[in-house]
């Protein structure tokens, strides 16, 4: 195989910075193809001689076939690479207990650990304290060039996937997605503001006298008051009741936490919460929210809302329209509301300034063998081109770089579909994100559709470009306990979240009182360990990243 060296522009057709080649010495007993084998820095094929290698990943169901010849992506990175992949398959819907059971009875996992095995802080620690799971910051160092670059344009990555031990033992998917990380949104129904005669609400105030119209007058016209004024779901994206109200009256996260002068805050044991929830009470108690709003799953949610041909509801929390509606002509007719204005003037978004650090998506096992030629491989896959295929398919044939034209951000566009996005579609073009790694731009860089199509890039683009105005830095960040930590803190979150995601329900529909019942709440909270789960994340800060939000 002709050797080729790729320069680090640009273009996306082009690979950008490729590998750094020379082995390492076996180190914790790997076995390591041949100093002479490995190819020299920034050159393919990764290895003189074909290395097979065997990679565990979840099955799935739209891969038709993840075999060379068969599988596009999968014939194209061998040929590039010369690196055959075996692949070690565990079944979609138990993989997680399946990886844990194999990494805790010291089970064969081939050479490469790849996908979304669900795989967090604490179980890296553990393992990788353990010796199950191979460190692998010296092999980042000497051959990880795609990696580094990550590293270094977005350094949150590296210091939230580092161990307390100070070791790494995992690479995570990055996610370049503006609009994700200020996805805690709302939506009105536009045809009911014309009915109505009013405008986007801007303040609690104007949200109430809106979703009390739609109660009251009838804006589908059907001659029945059966709108709904507001509903949501518990497990749809950003769709919970008190999300996105709660913006307007106390910072929050979805673990209803946020980060203030250098001190981890529980928004639920504030005077600011406890307003926010009298407020979602009151909308409650005159029946301007709808009781399954706490219940519905997603595909309930869109149920809902596409009743009476998509005019049955006045508002949604909501990620954005299509995770809502079902149908684009619905999803054209809700806007979005900017961040409200409490009745004290507070006023904020909430900005997930760590989503950028993904899931984990490539462990090695320590085990494992070819460790140089392994990381070598997962740092060709960081490169451009390789996510390119791997999110979108072939270049030419799935997707291609238009010439001149404007992109769903306003930029100029880097990529357009060649017929139908085949993401969650059966395939044999990519392997359905089990190697997602780093977008070289995001989403909303797709070229914008024609005027009256609902664009989904263009219309979250937009939405997050507004809540960009409001949004501060009071995320809290990824911790990485250490095992006993991490134990004792998964423990007490679960309870923790449980206990508050029932409660404020209970708050708002009435079950419990926020007067009379406010005490106890805390007490509970108190006796079930929040004091510990503070101290715990407190600590933490502390050590880590104390001073990063100045």
């Amino acid at each position: 195989m002709k050797k080729r060296v790729y320069s680090s522009g640009v273009a996306v057709l082009v690979c950008g910075s490729l590998l750094l080649g020379a082995c390492s010495s076996d180190k914790a007993g790997q076995k390591g193809a041949s100093d002479a084998n490995v190819s020299a820095p920034g050159a393919l094929p990764i290895t003189k001689e074909k290395v097979t290698i065997t990679v565990t990943v979840p099955s799935s169901p739209t891969v038709l076939s993840w075999e060379y010849g068969k599988n596009e992506l999968t014939t194209w990175l061998e040929d590039q690479t010369n690196v055959h992949i075996k692949w070690n398959f565990y079944p979609a819907a138990d993989a997680k207990t399946k990886l844990n059971l194999e990494l805790s009875s010291g089970g064969d996992m081939g050479d490469l650990i790849m996908g979304n095995f669900s795989l967090d802080n604490s179980a890296l620690a553990t393992y990788g304290s353990q010796g199950i799971i191979r460190p692998i910051e010296d092999l980042v160092e000497k051959h990880g060039v795609n990696i580094k670059k990550m590293y270094s344009e977005y350094p949150n990555t590296k210091q939230a996937t580092s161990a307390p031990d100070g070791h790494i033992y995992g690479i995570p998917q990055v996610g370049v997605c503006y609009n994700c990380d200020r996805a805690m949104r709302f939506w009105v129904n536009k045809s009911f503001l014309k009915a109505l005669n009013m405008s986007v609400p801007t303040t609690t105030d104007e949200l109430y006298q809106y979703l009390k119209a739609v109660k009251e007058k009838d804006p589908n016209g059907n001659g029945k008051k059966d709108e709904i004024p507001m509903t949501g779901s518990k497990t749809s994206w950003f769709a919970k009741i008190d999300q996105f109200i709660m913006n307007a009256f106390t910072y929050q996260d979805p673990n209803g936490l946020y980060v203030k002068d250098d001190k981890v805050i529980a928004a639920f044991t504030t005077p600011e919460w406890r307003d926010g929830i009298r407020y979602l009470n009151k909308l409650s108690k005159e029946g301007l929210i709808d009781p399954t709003g706490f219940t519905n799953d997603e595909s309930q949610l869109k149920q809902i809302v596409e009743l009476n041909n998509g005019n049955n509801v006045g508002a949604v929390p909501s990620g954005g329209p299509h995770a809502f509606a079902a149908n684009d002509a619905t999803r054209l007719n809700y806007e979005i509301v900017p961040p409200l204005k409490g009745p004290k003037g507070f006023q904020t978004a909430y900005f997930n300034e760590f989503g950028v650090v993904g899931n984990y998506q490539f462990v090695i096992p320590a085990n494992g063998k070819h460790a140089d030629v392994v990381m070598k491989l997962i740092d060709f896959m960081y490169s451009q081109e390789s996510f390119l295929r791997s999110r979108y398919g072939v270049p030419g044939v799935n997707w291609e770089v238009p010439k001149g034209t404007t992109a769903a951000n306003g930029g100029e566009a880097k990529f357009k579909l060649i017929g139908k996005d085949l993401w969650q579609e059966p395939q044999n073009t990519h392997w359905q994100g089990a190697n997602s790694t780093w977008p070289p731009f995001g989403s909303d860089s797709r070229e914008k559709l024609p005027d009256g199509k609902f664009d989904l890039e263009k219309v979250l683009f937009d939405a997050a470009k507004l809540y960009d105005k409001y949004a501060g830095k009071v995320s809290v960040p990824k911790f990485f306990f250490e095992p006993k930590a991490a134990t004792r803190f998964n423990e007490l979150k679960t309870e923790i979240n449980k206990k508050l995601e029932a409660s404020i329900a209970d708050f708002i529909v009435g079950n419990q009182d926020i007067e009379k019942d406010w005490d106890k709440f805390q007490s509970e909270l108190k006796a079930m360990g929040l004091d510990e789960y503070m101290s715990i994340m407190q600590k933490e800060y502390d050590a880590k990243w104390k001073g990063s939000k100045k």
